[in-house]
């Protein structure tokens, strides 16, 4: 009976114990969280940058950077080695397709003009005469040639009236044989100058056709020469502005060099370059979102350059209208290609450091945001400014995205 009811008693002494150890463990733990968050470094909350994880559709893009450039450039050149003899408009000039943008002076230019005229005009003047002295040789050939059918046909009616007076004897055989002797060498002269009418016939076609040839040959002379001439006074081509003139008046250029540089300034392209490690997934036809002190604009890649070139790539992209009314030929401008998107997954500012499809180690703040602490995290793809979060964070998760290298001593930061 005793120990029955003394053991309620000891049953509560013992449970008063148990409390006791627990309220003193709990208080050690207490103590122990608050010397190792008092342990923790202290990090000023304004020197750092924080990002909330986030859910939706995330774009994959590279960056790109280079300048606008004219789709549509006319480079102006010599024809002909000359001295500059007037610029007559500057850079940034306003000029149609005919102006004058520099003139140019070659006395010897001018003198082989006179020249090649000179020639044209001689063998124009050889080919009258030819045609003239082949024409009366053909006239008088012919004229020849009547008169010996004339002939002809007189002596086969002699011939003729012989064979008929010599059975009656008023002709003798003799003078008979000698009419048709007549006849035959008469036959023969007249065939032997028709086949000399017919010569001289196709042998007037073939002179008349070479001269010609020489006229023609002449004229392309002169006519080449007349443009180098015209060529002196070097005319924009095209309706734009004037680029660039690297001359100066009384300067002597020789053939193929530069005189200037013609863009039309409304038709404009961006030049750009993309790093050699990201041009894998860069491909003809992707878009790109463009940021340049004009404002904002999109185009689309219209040639991937083959080559390498200090390790970028080259990419022509055509600018989808409208364009920035600031836009201007050799503006700055960066962009991001749109590589790919990925629908509705988690990301967040890409961290300091972070590669894609790695692990990382991110510190993520705590409730309250007074302390950050450190968590492994498994990335996926990501773009210049976000990647994917495949393990580790939660949508609505906040973590620190600024550089953290100073902090690897310890895996929890205060924030002050």
């Amino acid at each position: 009976m005793d120990i029955v009811r003394k053991t309620p008693a000891r049953r509560g002494k013992a449970l008063v114990g148990v409390a006791a150890a627990l309220i003193g463990v709990s208080g050690f733990v207490a103590t122990v969280w608050r010397s190792s968050a008092a342990a923790a470094p202290g990090i000023e909350r304004a020197s750092v940058w924080t990002e909330r994880v986030r859910r939706g559709d995330l774009v994959i893009e590279v960056p790109v950077q280079g300048a606008l450039v004219p789709e549509h450039v006319q480079w102006l050149s010599a024809v002909a080695a000359a001295r500059v003899a007037r610029i007559a408009v500057r850079p940034g000039a306003v000029v149609a397709a005919d102006t004058v943008v520099v003139v140019l002076e070659n006395a010897e230019l001018e003198l082989a003009a006179l020249e090649s005229e000179r020639a044209a005009a001689s063998a124009e003047a050889a080919l009258i005469q030819l045609d003239v002295k082949t024409l009366a040789d053909e006239k008088t050939q012919e004229s020849t040639l009547v008169e010996l059918q004339a002939e002809l046909r007189d002596a086969e009616r002699k011939a003729s009236a012989a064979d008929r007076l010599a059975p009656e004897g008023l002709v003798s055989d003799l003078d008979r044989r000698g009419a048709h002797g007549k006849v035959e060498g008469l036959s023969g002269r007249a065939e032997a100058e028709t086949g000399r009418q017919r010569v001289l016939a196709t042998g007037r076609q073939r002179l008349l056709a070479a001269q010609r040839a020489e006229v023609d040959r002449l004229r392309d002379i002169a006519k080449l020469r007349r443009r180098q001439l015209a060529a002196l006074e070097v005319r924009a081509g095209i309706a734009g502005i004037v680029q660039d003139i690297p001359l100066e008046q009384g300067q002597w250029v020789a053939a193929g060099t530069l005189l200037a540089k013609v863009a039309e300034p409304d038709r404009l392209k961006a030049d750009v370059r993309v790093a050699q490690a990201s041009a894998r997934d860069v491909r003809k036809g992707l878009g790109v979102r463009f940021e340049a002190p004009s404002g904002s604009f999109r185009g689309r890649i219209e040639r991937v350059d083959p080559a390498v070139v200090a390790g970028s790539v080259r990419l022509e992209v055509a600018l989808e209208p409208p364009l920035p009314p600031g836009a201007r030929v050799d503006e700055a401008v960066t962009g991001q290609v749109e590589i790919d998107k990925l629908p509705g997954v988690l990301y967040v500012a890409r961290p300091s450091g972070a590669q894609d499809a790695a692990l990382a180690q991110v510190f993520r703040l705590e409730p309250g945001r007074a302390q950050a602490s450190r968590v492994p995290v498994r990335l996926g793809r990501g773009s210049t400014r976000e990647v994917e979060i495949l393990g580790g964070l939660e949508e609505g998760d906040e973590i620190v995205v600024s550089d953290t290298s100073s902090w690897d001593a310890g895996d929890r930061v205060r924030l002050k």
